[in-house]
């Protein structure tokens, strides 16, 4: 069981958020500079001196850190998510750190807030954080307070129009899934169901829409989040949705319900987890994954300060609301467990279970095309609301 657990956090949240970052490149700000990369329990970070390459004034104590940036006044403090712009308050997927004598700022720092408040001034692609207007970023620095307000506006807009959603249709392969009375595989549903909601958000404008698979395969648990965080590629307007049926022993049982990563509650959201966890013995040198309420609270540990924790909470409430509208069944509300495929997703991360495949109606109703484009458009027009009611995920709320 340590074995386990020591696999799950140094390989399932690490590598997940590594597979996207790397060292940090500054160009257009004088010689380019490569600021190499660091981690602290499983988050990539660089050191917060690596501002001063954007023209910053930065001075640090023990207890923090003050940055003077394109006219904003930056506060840090050691070991808190939390930091302020010019006396608002902001978040971070994790906690600065202090290190040796050296503080450290999260890779989302440089990655998302920095392109996405300086919209106008800075761009993050391919682990290069560029300056775009030639280099006088120092000049910059220094600029009125009324340039900085005119960007501070700019920067509502998220830093790419793109909205990108990533789909992930749930097993597939040789795992089958759940199979229902009737003979329908949940794999199948999960494909079908994916497939309609990515032609539904592609219909409308503004998304980019990416699948784990688009054919009847089978992608590592593992391998679902980094995909989405490759997809993603610092682009802070980001979600994942990985699409499930449910199935229990007693046929009778009923209803739609969508979880997010955090450890469970109950015995209920606990065998949900399992049975979905259950997948990773079709892989290959795949084992069984055991769960244990005070195991489990100690992988979530690493994540207790995550930014999207509550995004995702909300994400699965619109959810659940937008389903209960054209659902017959029950809503068997929110819940929480932990998933193996939302670990190491670093955006919103769901999981919804549509119905339950081990009920005779229910089946049927999943293999219906009617009621797969209609759970297809209720989960698109969820998505819809997450995005315009979550726009303070990926921009600057400061008012002028």
């Amino acid at each position: 069981m340590i074995r386990l657990l020591i696999t799950l956090v140094l390989l399932a949240i690490p590598h997940a958020l590594l597979a996207q970052a790397q060292a940090l490149r500054i160009e257009g700000a004088g010689e380019p500079a490569v600021i190499p990369l660091a981690q602290h329990r499983g988050h990539p970070a660089f050191p917060v001196t690596a501002l001063r390459r954007l023209g910053a004034d930065v001075r640090t104590s023990p207890e923090g850190a003050r940055i003077r940036l394109f006219g904003d006044t930056i506060i840090f403090e050691t070991h808190s998510p939390f930091f302020f712009v010019s006396g608002r308050p902001q978040q971070l997927v994790a906690p600065v750190y202090s290190e040796g004598g050296i503080l450290y700022l999260p890779h989302q720092f440089f990655a998302e807030w920095l392109p996405a408040r300086y919209r106008d001034r800075l761009r993050f692609d391919g682990g290069v954080l560029r300056v775009l207007d030639g280099g006088s970023a120092a000049a910059n620095a220094t600029s009125s307070r009324s340039t900085s307000s005119s960007a501070a506006r700019n920067s509502r807009a998220p830093a790419d129009n793109k909205r990108v959603v990533i789909i992930d249709p749930g097993h597939g392969g040789r795992d089958p899934g759940k199979p229902g009375p009737n003979g329908l595989k949940e794999k199948d549903v999960a494909l079908q169901v994916a497939k309609r909601l990515a032609d539904e958000l592609r219909a409308r404008e503004g998304y980019e829409v990416h699948l784990t698979r688009t054919t009847d395969t089978l992608i590592a648990l593992a391998d679902r989040p980094r995909m989405a965080n490759e997809w993603k590629a610092g682009r802070p307007a980001a979600l994942f949705i990985s699409i499930h049926a449910n199935s229990v022993t007693n046929p009778s049982v009923k209803g739609f319900e969508t979880f997010f990563l955090s450890a469970a509650r109950t015995e209920d959201e606990r065998r949900v987890a399992e049975m979905e966890n259950a997948a990773v013995e079709f892989e290959d040198g795949g084992e069984a994954v055991e769960s244990h309420d005070q195991d489990l609270d100690w992988i979530l540990n690493t994540l207790r300060n995550d930014f999207y924790l509550r995004a995702s909470n909300d994400l699965a409430e619109v959810i659940q609301r937008k389903i209960g509208a054209i659902h017959p069944g029950p809503n068997r509300g929110v819940k929480q467990a932990g998933f193996r495929v939302l670990i190491g997703a670093f955006m919103p991360a769901v999981l919804v279970e549509l119905a339950f495949i081990s009920n005779r109606e229910e089946a049927q109703l999943l293999g219906s095309a009617t009621f797969q484009r209609r759970v297809s458009r209720a989960l698109a027009d969820a998505i819809d609301e997450f995005f315009r009611t979550h726009e303070h995920l990926w921009v600057s709320d400061e008012t002028t």
